[in-house]
């Protein structure tokens, strides 16, 4: 029997492990065939919310992933984020480049500020994901520069608990109904609203609501028709 060749272990050492986090299986095949079909990049797995990726990260194989893409917008958000980009031993913390839907600056700045390397939309073409999937394996960042530029003056991202309050309302979730699907008071569910009214200078939940839907902080397939 012909034995089939196989690659070097100094060549399997040199390749990038790279995991990729996302709820869309279009969206995760594309990048998954993309990956398969290069000689330097291999996929270490994929997760489709925040708790697998984690698990991902932490690894399971023979080596650890040295990058992951993920989709900022998955339960866990920012947070998750921020637990991603943060080193724990015993597993040796990867780069994560978040592969957004949204080119909002404060995505970005959320992004920029837990940690992230870098930050791509989903319509960037496949080769310039795979180059930035590169860059970051090296110690580069991939934020453009008027992407730098803009999370100065972009507004502050709600925190994810504020992100729940946000896509309940928009639903047409009275406070009522928030404060129990949230298990918390219904005063509590007013402090948020009326700390994020203040903050982004709006006057209604209306308002906020459309804010936050041109911010792309909450998605507008849950919104109340």
């Amino acid at each position: 029997m012909t034995k089939q060749p196989t690659r070097s272990d100094s060549s399997a050492a040199a390749e990038i492990v790279v995991g990729v986090v996302d709820d869309h299986p279009a969206i995760v095949a594309s990048v998954v065939a993309a990956i398969e079909a290069t000689d330097d990049l291999r996929v270490g797995g994929v997760a489709s919310n925040i708790d697998d990726a984690i698990a991902l990260a932490r690894g399971s194989g023979s080596r650890p992933i040295d990058v992951l893409l993920c989709d900022m917008q998955l339960a866990g958000g920012a947070e998750g984020l921020r637990l991603l980009a943060t080193r724990h031993e015993p597993w040796q913390r990867p780069a994560v480049v978040i592969l957004s839907g949204f080119d909002q600056p404060s995505l970005i700045r959320a992004a920029f500020e837990r940690g992230a390397a870098g930050y791509l939309v989903k319509t960037a073409p496949l080769d310039a994901i795979l180059d930035a999937v590169r860059v970051v394996a090296a110690g580069g960042t991939v934020f453009s520069a008027s992407a730098v530029g803009a999370v100065r003056s972009a507004p502050r991202r709600p925190s994810d608990r504020e992100i729940q309050v946000l896509g309940l309302v928009g639903a047409g979730a009275s406070n009522g109904e928030v404060a129990a699907t949230l298990g918390v008071s219904e005063k509590t569910v007013e402090s948020h609203l009326r700390r994020m009214f203040d903050r982004y200078g709006v006057l209604s939940r209306t308002e906020l609501t459309v804010f936050a839907i041109n911010e792309g902080w909450v998605p507008t397939d849950r919104m109340a028709p």
